[in-house]
């Protein structure tokens, strides 16, 4: 796995499209969306996903596991020789596959597709991911602070940096970036990236029923997102009448839920966001029931033997579980009236984008920019290397003007 250029956009051109969740298959809009721009190389993956036996943990983390280690001993030997820029891309990597080997978990809501505790292996490989995670910090330049998010006897972690001359007399805008279902705060460090890039603070943090936080997947949990908001006005560093926020996935579900209960989100960016209140049709609500069904059969994350009997959703527990979660619904969606980049692919099976176009579709008649892409799939990884940087800059000029 010795480093070499790769044309990395050619290889993403030649996948399929594809909107599923199938792990057997590495497509545009698919399961492996999740880890495209984590990695320089699609090739590992390529071949690993080619010799899969299942998902189950006996077969799923030895093999991405595997992966992970010979970029640790890669990381290993760059330090040896003295080059560390080396050595924290091979630990990034070594993090990103053992990412895959500790999917879904740790994940703490009663996840159908993995077991609500962790089999040995898998908390090995996650123990790894951290680890590895931590070796990235090491080598890199700036500041790294772990913050505790508190509320109520629960608590969530997550990890603030600063830009260059942050300070007491020079406060900066900050970001909260909010990570989604099966995505942690070590995954969603590159968004920090953006926010740095551009001169703003951002504190990552673990998502209400995932990683390491208390807090459950459940509506109300949006306090431990007002929390974070407290812990970012707090710093004197900061300054906290310019504050934004970021989400991907149902970290853009959290984004725009956080920004309608809480003022202080001045602007925000919302990438697949879902939970905005588009019912769907007879059609689409079946379909999404159905594959929901067949996601749970296909895809179970835990040890061999333990996978549950799945029987499918009704679409009156459809309509109970929409009715938690809907914007429009709960009567949050009027109060969006700050800012928002709104971005997705239009070809997704997790949140149809008719989410996207009920978010356009209200509010106020200025401030509201939008990204659809027909060629992509839900969170549009294919396109972020455009939508990316363009969001981020977006961003700063909202917080700034």
């Amino acid at each position: 796995m010795a480093a070499h250029k790769v044309d990395k956009a050619a290889q993403m051109a030649a996948l399929p499209i594809r909107a599923d969740e199938d792990p057997f298959v590495v497509a545009i809009g698919g399961f492996y969306r999740r880890w495209f721009n984590l990695v320089d190389d699609l090739q590992p993956m390529l071949d690993t996903v080619a010799t899969l036996k299942g998902t189950e943990d006996e077969d799923w983390v030895p093999a991405w596991s595997a992966v992970a280690a010979k970029f640790e001993t890669e990381a290993e030997a760059a330090l040896q020789r003295g080059d560390k820029a080396a050595a924290r891309n091979s630990f990034i990597h070594a993090k990103t596959y053992y990412s895959l080997a500790r999917f879904p978990a740790p994940y703490h809501s009663g996840s159908p597709i993995c077991p609500p505790e962790m089999s040995a292996i898998k908390k090995e490989s996650y123990d790894r991911y951290l680890e590895c995670f931590r070796r990235t910090v090491e080598l890199r330049d700036g500041t790294h602070e772990v913050i505790k998010v508190e509320r109520d006897g629960k608590e969530a972690v997550g990890y603030l940096r600063l830009p260059k001359g942050a300070s007491v007399t020079n406060k900066v805008p900050a970001v909260l970036v909010m990570c989604g279902g099966d995505m942690y705060k070590e995954d969603r460090e590159k968004y920090a990236d953006g926010a740095m890039n551009e001169g703003m603070a951002a504190l990552v943090v673990d998502a209400p029923g995932t990683g390491q936080t208390s807090f459950a997947h459940a509506p109300e949990s949006v306090v431990a997102w007002q929390s974070a908001l407290d812990a970012l006005q707090k710093r004197p560093e900061i300054d906290g009448n310019r504050i934004g926020a970021f989400g991907v996935s149902r970290g853009g579900l959290w984004v725009m839920r956080l920004a309608a209960h809480d003022q202080r989100i001045k602007a925000l960016i919302s990438c697949a966001p879902g939970g905005v209140g588009y019912w769907g049709t007879d059609e689409e609500r079946k379909e999404l029931r159905m594959a929901a069904v067949e996601r749970a059969k296909k895809n179970w994350f835990g040890p061999r033997g333990t996978r549950p009997v799945i029987t499918e959703m009704s679409e009156e527990e459809q309509r109970r579980e929409f009715l938690r979660w809907s914007l429009k619904d709960n009567g949050l969606l009027d109060k969006l009236t700050m800012p928002m980049f709104l971005v997705n692919g239009k070809i997704d099976h997790l949140t149809p984008i008719g989410n996207l176009y009920m978010a356009l579709e209200s509010g106020p008649a200025d401030g509201r920019v939008a990204r659809v892409y027909p060629d992509d799939g839900h969170i549009a990884a294919k396109n972020e290397r455009e939508w990316g940087p363009a969001s981020w800059k977006w961003l700063r000029q909202q917080l700034t003007r």
